[in-house]
């Protein structure tokens, strides 16, 4: 045995003399370097996997935000080369907080926390609605899908439709007056599509039309959480419906309602195709045009635009960390 084994020994250390001069390395080195090389191989695979969207990222935003970083400084109107901007150092600055167009500013960014009304009265309207679809009945879940369907449809060819029911002697125009008075009497119509007040209704309502279906989604998948032996014993104490929905459903929806305020309120903030659309450029550039609609339509300087862009990413980043904190103390607390 021990001759078998001796001679096992011989012919392992032979091998690896062997490698070691084929190699010209170590044969444990060898090992080394071929698990390096491997993961070498494994790591160019995965950047040629992502390289598409790495060079999406660095085209279309991280270009695109240095410019506008940059165009701040400079006027132009957006046809020229980069070599023809014009510096103008802080003029674009000066427009915006205190120039000839900080008042139209201003308004715009007024007319955009309006449009904002439309967040939580979405918000309770898709609870209720959550409420009364979480249950087991027939045809809960066709109801769910009915109610979600505006949610997945196109925003431009949704507004459309919007603009044919709300315009002049349009159906929801003539459900509140009679067309012939509008001819005989002009002065008294209401402008839906050209009145501050009248685009302000039209787009909530649109806002809460078409992503009150998301809403009841989300509150559903919360309310699925929600302990049923906890709103057991409460029914057994005693609680009625709306205590047990202040004190019971409610805390535990908390996280729904937390994100639902704060994607909301930055989809409002950014409110563009809506106002555009409805009011084809005409009534909202004098009545109630958006933040963006601001920056894009009505600025023909891309540098004071840009300037105008970059107040509006601060304003957001600012109240997006206010709910974070205020997120944080609340969880704290608890």
């Amino acid at each position: 045995m021990e001759e078998i084994q001796q001679a096992a020994e011989v012919q392992a250390a032979a091998e690896d003399q062997l490698i070691e001069g084929v190699a010209g390395v170590p044969n444990g080195k060898n090992k080394k370097n071929k698990g390096s090389n491997l993961r070498k191989q494994e790591n160019l695979i995965g950047w040629i996997y992502i390289a598409p969207m790495v060079i999406g990222l660095v085209l279309f935003s991280l270009i695109p935000i240095i410019l506008s970083i940059v165009s701040m400084f400079y006027r132009y109107d957006g046809s020229a080369q980069i070599s023809d901007w014009v510096s103008v150092g802080g003029e674009n600055f000066k427009k915006i907080f205190g120039g000839m167009h900080s008042k139209e500013y201003w308004d715009s960014f007024a007319n955009t926390l309006l449009f904002a009304i439309q967040l939580p009265l979405g918000m309770i309207i898709g609870m209720f609605l959550a409420l009364g679809m979480n249950r087991s009945m027939r045809g809960v879940q066709a109801f769910r899908i009915i109610y979600y369907i505006p949610c997945v449809m196109s925003v431009v060819a949704v507004t459309v439709v919007w603009k044919k029911l709300f315009a002049q002697n349009g159906i929801i125009d003539n459900m509140f007056h009679n067309s012939d008075a509008y001819v005989t009497n002009p002065e008294d119509q209401f402008l839906w599509l050209d009145s501050r007040v009248g685009i302000v209704i039209t787009v909530t309502l649109l806002q809460i039309w078409k992503g009150v279906g998301y809403t009841a989604l989300m509150f559903i998948a919360g309310l699925q959480s929600v302990s049923t032996d906890q709103l057991e014993a409460a029914r057994i104490d005693g609680a009625g419906p709306w205590t047990i929905l202040y004190k019971i459903t409610l805390p535990a929806l908390y996280p729904i309602i937390f994100y639902l305020l704060v994607t909301g309120l930055i989809g409002s903030l950014q409110m563009f195709n809506e106002v555009y659309v409805l009011t084809g450029g005409v009534g909202g550039y004098k009545t109630a045009v958006s933040f963006v609609y601001y920056c894009k339509e009505v600025v023909k300087n891309y540098g004071e635009a840009s300037v105008a862009a970059w107040v509006l990413a601060v304003i957001i980043f600012i109240v997006t960390a206010i709910q974070m904190y205020v997120d944080k103390r609340k969880r704290e607390a608890e």
